[in-house]
């Protein structure tokens, strides 16, 4: 796992942003939603985002889905957001993926995610949770719902800790507050909702201009 870590940290230094895209409950009875999905990555990645998260489905087709995504585009550092039990950790196995995220801290799934050397990364909202996943040799830490937690939250945690761990925040994020949270703390940062249809909007096309330069 330590191997993935710092290969993940390495890829969100250089482009410190992850875009989440959720399947809408009726996705796998409608064809003509995952080519839309499909183009909807391209786009995403033409514009030069890096690393994209598929929240996971409890259908079967998910696994195919998402191996056919990262079979088809070699440029995006693809993860699977959303895994909060044994069933989605189990599905997300043969995948081989980079990184997955979990809202929240839970030891156990934690644990069997080590166990099968998968980076399941957890999201971390009070001090005892982020205390248990350092002990299990955490360095990337998901703070969420930033939101709500503020930049407090943070800042406690860094009192906390060695300078190394590598925090991502998620949860209420939008466009333009990319610049503010990665200047004041944060090393990455996740949107989801917040990007309506995961279509760029101004203030993130601006950034992703400033990046490239």
């Amino acid at each position: 796992m330590e191997d993935k870590q710092n290969n993940l940290i390495s890829s969100l230094r250089d482009h410190p942003l992850i875009i989440v895209i959720r399947l809408e409950n009726d996705f796998f009875s409608d064809s003509k939603k995952r080519d839309k999905l499909l183009i909807k990555i391209k786009n995403l990645s033409n514009l030069g985002i890096k690393n994209i998260e598929i929240g996971w489905d409890s259908n079967p087709e998910w696994i195919n889905l998402m191996s056919d995504i990262k079979n088809d585009f070699h440029s995006i550092n693809l993860g699977a957001a959303s895994i909060c039990s044994i069933d989605a950790l189990n599905a997300t196995s043969s995948l081989n993926l980079s990184y997955s995220m979990s809202p929240h801290f839970k030891k156990g799934i934690h644990l069997k995610a080590i166990k099968y050397n998968q980076l399941l990364i957890p999201g971390i909202s009070n001090i005892e949770s982020f205390k248990e996943a350092i002990k299990l040799g955490y360095k990337i830490i998901k703070i969420y719902p930033v939101s709500n937690l503020g930049m407090r939250f943070l800042d406690k945690l860094k009192e906390l800790q060695r300078s190394d761990i590598f925090f991502i925040g998620a949860g209420g994020i939008g466009s333009k507050d990319i610049k503010n949270l990665l200047d004041n703390g944060y090393n990455a940062l996740v949107i989801g909702k917040e990007l309506k249809n995961q279509i760029p909007d101004k203030d993130l096309n601006i950034w992703l201009k400033n990046l490239k330069k």
